[in-house]
């Protein structure tokens, strides 16, 4: 009998503070939970091959971002990622989180980067997983080329077209193929809408500026042949963190989480040392 790497709890979703959020959870105990925030063109699904490895042992909890499938936007045109952290926090405090390992994947660890600064005590570890690092654009402005080809992607090619553009490049030619159905399922789910909004989040980002402010333990890993974020990128964000430590994993890319999970999940497992 063999066990799959992959498990996707339902969907659930609750109205919070007016708004409508939703997640994934599975797993339970008193061992620190697993907080798990996606990246751009992702949902919490991307999340199922650390279900299936540690849900075992912890609550392992995975949001739906905010414009994401089952959660509203955030009220700005221009949110920023302080905006997204006190969405997730709402979401903690629902779920009664109070602390927590965070780990956020590309435009995600933007967003643990700022819940860790802003509340650093509902983090006991951070990882930041092939972090985004932003472009440092002024909100209402003009939106860096980058930034600004993907609004132009999403509105054209819809969904379904971006993820049959885009998905491909978040794996390496050796990913199996149920993880590379997942990537594509995964960014194809995207809506427009939220999808823009966090695209504006993005262009006025810059996680540098808050990984020189954080306190708690953290580890930024990523993949040794990530295209998406450079691992010299990654590295430039290692380095801005005060005593953070650096892990590159080899022959990996940028979802590396869904790509190889055990390998993943071997680097989570340092983290979560870290939170003890």
């Amino acid at each position: 009998m063999t066990t799959s790497a992959y498990l996707e709890p339902p969907l659930e979703s609750a109205r919070i503070g007016g708004a409508l959020r939703s997640w994934r959870e599975a797993g339970g105990g008193d061992a620190l939970p697993l907080v798990l925030l996606h990246g751009i063109g992702s949902n919490s699904s991307s999340w199922a091959g650390q279900f299936a490895g540690l849900a075992g042992v912890r609550r392992v909890v995975a949001w739906n971002a905010p414009g994401y499938s089952g959660s509203d936007n955030l009220a700005p045109l221009w949110p920023s990622a302080r905006d997204y952290a006190t969405a997730l926090l709402a979401v903690l405090d629902h779920l009664g989180i109070r602390r927590c390992a965070l780990i956020g994947q590309s435009l995600g660890a933007i967003v643990a980067a700022a819940v860790a600064v802003e509340a650093p005590e509902w983090v006991a570890a951070l990882m930041l997983a092939s972090p985004a690092s932003g472009y440092g654009a002024v909100p209402g402005g003009e939106l860096p080329p980058s930034v600004a080809g993907r609004f132009a992607e999403v509105e054209t090619l819809g969904p379904r077209g971006l993820a049959d553009k885009r998905a491909g490049r978040l794996v390496t030619e050796r990913a199996s193929k149920e993880a590379r159905d997942l990537v594509w399922r995964a960014m194809s789910e995207v809506t427009v809408d939220g999808y823009r909004q966090a695209s504006r989040m993005l262009a006025c980002a810059d996680i540098k500026r808050d990984a020189a402010r954080l306190t708690v333990p953290t580890i930024v890993a990523w993949g040794s042949e990530d295209v998406v974020t450079l691992p010299a990128s990654c590295r430039a964000v290692a380095d801005a963190v005060p005593g953070g430590r650096a892990i590159e994993v080899p022959a990996l890319g940028h979802g590396f989480a869904t790509e190889d999970p055990a390998a993943f999940n071997a680097v989570v497992r340092q983290l979560l040392a870290l939170g003890t």
